[in-house]
């Protein structure tokens, strides 16, 4: 508005017309729309970008924590004793033997992390429960059907956080280590073959020899 108090759409319609006083309207309106979006926007993607670091920050702090690592996976582990004898023992430390050697089967297993004690268990360890349906497959490497402690306890610790570049990396280097290993028993294969064949043609002459020989020599017996 003017000093006086007048709406500057009344002096605009006043002076210049309807006209002008409609585009006049039209800009205030997409300028302060505009503007507001603007802020919005800015508010929105600050507070995002807040609550995304604060969940990073509380995952770190998750995965750096040993007592947290250390009281879940017992937890699962007294699961498992329990499926698997029928009782769950009151301290791990005292049966480390009977832990070490115990096997899952990959069955099993699945009913097991269906446990909603050892589904929250996995929670905590921030592994996702759209994997927990698949975990006997990943933590039985060698398709054997069972899963040992060592595996499990391995396999859930790489599981734990966000995927990283490095483990795509290791991977195409064991892969690409692989390839050279088979490239060099294919070469030791093929050479024991040729040695073979090799051997074959000499021994398969040296039979023809002494078929020779035998032949030239029965007459005079």
């Amino acid at each position: 508005s003017t000093a006086s108090g007048q709406p500057l759409f009344e002096l605009v319609t006043e002076e210049f017309g309807g006209l002008y006083a409609l585009t006049y309207s039209m800009f205030v309106w997409f300028v302060m729309i505009g503007l507001f979006n603007v802020i919005s926007a800015i508010f929105v993607e600050s507070t995002m970008a807040a609550t995304r670091n604060n969940e990073l920050s509380d995952k770190t702090s998750r995965l750096a924590n040993d007592l947290l690592w250390a009281t879940r996976i017992t937890t699962l582990l007294r699961i498992i004793m329990r499926e698997n004898t029928g009782k769950e023992p009151l301290s791990l430390s005292d049966h480390m033997h009977d832990v070490q050697a115990m096997t899952v089967t990959g069955v099993d297993f699945t009913k097991i992390v269906q446990d909603e004690e050892a589904a929250q268990a996995l929670d905590d360890l921030d592994i996702s429960r759209d994997d927990h349906r698949y975990l006997a497959d990943i933590l039985d490497p060698d398709n054997s059907g069972e899963v040992g402690v060592g595996e499990i306890v391995d396999g859930l610790a790489r599981l734990r956080g966000e995927p990283r570049r490095s483990d795509i990396v290791a991977i195409d280097l064991m892969v690409r280590s692989l390839q050279t290993s088979m490239r060099e028993v294919l070469d030791k294969v093929s050479s024991i073959k040729r040695h073979v064949d090799d051997n074959k043609e000499v021994g398969l002459q040296n039979a023809d020899q002494l078929d020779e020989l035998v032949r030239i020599l029965k007459p005079s017996e």
